[in-house]
């Protein structure tokens, strides 16, 4: 796929500060740091989601996918601000406003002139001011209002301007403008993305500019592979090297760009699909160290996504790119995780590089779920089989979803006149015969099976409502599923739905990571299957309350959790759930796709 419109012009590029501000394809751009007097402590690298006591505290605002408008408050050591950024005719004005300052000191605002990734760019000062030499042409820092000082103490290696921040500061790079021509600028810039959002969205306005939002400050470009990325956090790359891929959570990540940047969100579907080409599967995890998860892959939601793009505007050519990746993907849960009937997670062997736990073992197979510590794989509950490098045990979740992607890749080849759609309906018809046997009269609801001990597992989560999206369970069932689990209040309902793990559980009380938490991803597969039921009144009730929580947390603070408390419906209640961290805005997702918005 050719990224080349995507890489163009002014952006948050640089996943290592959330204000540098790049300029593709040539490298070039600025880098916003602060300093502070109390101490002569220097924030070179603003990010969001940190969480130490001393470190900067940012809130995302808006940011159009394209770069022509951004906006954040950040806190640092009793300082705050807001910096707003819009882009004209290839010029990028930036407006940093003090908010306030409780320490007795002027801070500054410090622009360091960057290139970045060993782009072959310039950068230098003359006595003018910042200067960069990129492509052929020559670009200038230009002050719009501001008082620059002469304070050059500062750890940076390049040229740099301090400005005390005890006014309004303002610049441009390119084209110079007054005051008044910039303000309005950035005035223009905001409004066009407020009104697009009310227009399209209407009363979701407000949940959609979340979404976005936290999908737009995580999108960053991939040096080493030259290409854009929407990860899961700017944090997530950091520690792994430059950049993150996670199989199921960028594909749905791309499905969510898709809406409303369509080439962005193929292209982040396509790139996630690539990692087939080596490895004959997606793999858990893929990072810029070099590191990738040789052993296992993830929930295979890939046509999911890439179908729910495609029913957006019709593009065959962008199903002809993933259906040979996905097919083959398809065809490896076949070979590898085929357990006498139906199919199972597991963990291969391997030559470990990397890993030093979890590796063909029963750990390893929990982290191909998706589903890193729930109590449904481990090792108490589930047996893993060394020999066959599986856990035995019929998993709803994967069969359903295997289910799912065989019927709609079938739809994909019938499209594209592909002679595959036999096998792959052949092979969805014969998954859909075996899987009755995963419903448990006595509890009515869809089990896990153990298939060493020849009984259920009756460790119940959302994921048992997986099989709502293969169309099998009848009227009867559907009911019994919706009153007897979803609608009990000592399970699934609540304030605050769904729980990763049934709670009455006894390991619910936890409340770490799968154990007891909201996933977004989640509540969005349930969903899946609860629209292929019209009219079902739980269907409503699980889409609401799920927008709901997405609210909580995103009007109070602009965050977009990784995970959320089942109590009190906060995210920011533990350490281990990222705060923007983009798939929580399948919480979103499932609002306008029900409106007919998505």
């Amino acid at each position: 796929m050719n990224t080349d419109k995507i890489l163009t012009g002014w952006n948050t590029w640089d996943t290592y500060s959330a204000t540098t501000y790049v300029h593709m394809p040539e490298g070039y751009g600025v880098r916003i740091g602060l300093k502070e007097y109390l101490r002569g402590q220097y924030l070179q690298y603003p990010n969001i989601g940190r969480l130490g006591e001393t470190d900067e505290k940012i809130r995302p605002g808006l940011h159009a996918y394209d770069g022509s408008y951004t906006e954040l408050e950040l806190e640092w050591r009793r300082i705050a601000l807001k910096i707003q950024t819009a882009v004209r005719d290839d010029s990028l004005i930036i407006r940093i406003e003090p908010m306030s300052n409780t320490t007795r000191f002027i801070p500054s605002i410090v622009l360091e002139g960057v290139v970045l990734w060993n782009m072959p760019a310039v950068c230098r000062k003359d006595e003018q001011g910042i200067v960069w030499d990129a492509g052929g042409k020559t670009k200038r820092l230009q002050f719009i209002s501001g008082k620059q000082n002469d304070d050059t103490y500062m750890p940076v290696s390049g040229p740099f301007v301090s400005i005390q921040l005890d006014q309004a500061v303002c610049f441009s790079i390119g084209e110079k403008y007054t005051p008044e021509q910039a303000d309005e600028i950035i005035r223009e810039n905001k409004e066009k993305m407020l009104t697009y959002a009310s227009e399209k969205y209407k009363d979701y306005a407000q949940a959609w500019i979340g979404m976005q939002t936290s999908l737009a400050w995580n999108l960053i470009y991939d040096s080493k592979n030259k290409r854009p990325m929407i990860n899961v956090s700017r944090l997530w790359n950091i520690d792994r090297g430059g950049y993150a891929l996670f199989c199921w959570d960028n594909f749905f990540m791309g499905f969510m760009a898709a809406i409303d940047a369509p080439e962005l969100g193929k292209n982040n579907i396509i790139e996630n699909l690539k990692e087939v080409e080596e490895l004959g599967f997606v793999p858990n995890g893929s990072f810029g160290n070099g590191r990738k998860s040789f052993d296992r892959s993830q929930p295979p939601v890939g046509t999911m996504c890439v179908w729910e793009v495609y029913k957006m505007d019709k593009d065959e050519e962008f199903l002809k790119e993933a259906f040979d990746l996905l097919l083959r993907w398809n065809r490896w849960w076949m070979e590898k995780r085929y357990n006498g009937g139906l199919l199972s997670w597991g963990s291969d062997d391997y030559d470990n590089k990397w890993e030093m736990d979890g590796i063909h073992e029963t750990f390893g197979a929990s982290l191909e779920s998706g589903m890193d510590n729930s109590p449904m794989y481990i090792p108490e509950e589930v047996y893993f089989n060394p020999e066959k490098n599986i856990l035995e045990l019929w998993d709803v979740a994967l069969n359903s979803m295997y289910i799912y992607d065989c019927e709609h890749l079938a739809d994909i080849a019938g499209i594209l006149g592909r002679n595959e759609e036999k096998e792959l309906r052949e092979r969805a018809e014969a998954f859909k015969k075996l899987l009755p046997r995963l419903w448990n009269e006595e509890l009515g609801i869809y089990c896990n099976y153990k298939t060493d001990e020849q009984k259920f597992s009756t460790v119940l989560s959302p994921c048992n409502f997986y099989a709502l999206m293969t169309g099998l369970p009848d009227d009867r069932q559907v009911k019994r599923m919706m009153k007897e689990h979803f609608m009990n209040p000592e399970e699934f309902y609540g304030d605050w739905i769904m729980p990763s793990i049934a709670r009455n559980h006894p390991m619910y009380p936890e409340n770490t990571y799968w154990r007891g938490r909201i996933w977004a991803p989640l509540n969005f597969l349930v969903y899946m299957g609860m629209r292929r039921y019209e009219g079902l009144p739980e269907t409503r009730i699980l889409v609401d309350k799920s927008l709901e929580l997405f609210m909580k947390e995103w009007t109070e603070h602009g965050h977009v959790h990784e995970n959320y408390n089942s109590e009190n419906g906060y995210g920011d209640d533990v350490l281990n759930s990222d705060r923007n961290y983009a798939w929580g805005g399948l919480l979103v997702l499932m609002t306008l796709m029900e409106e007919g918005l998505a």
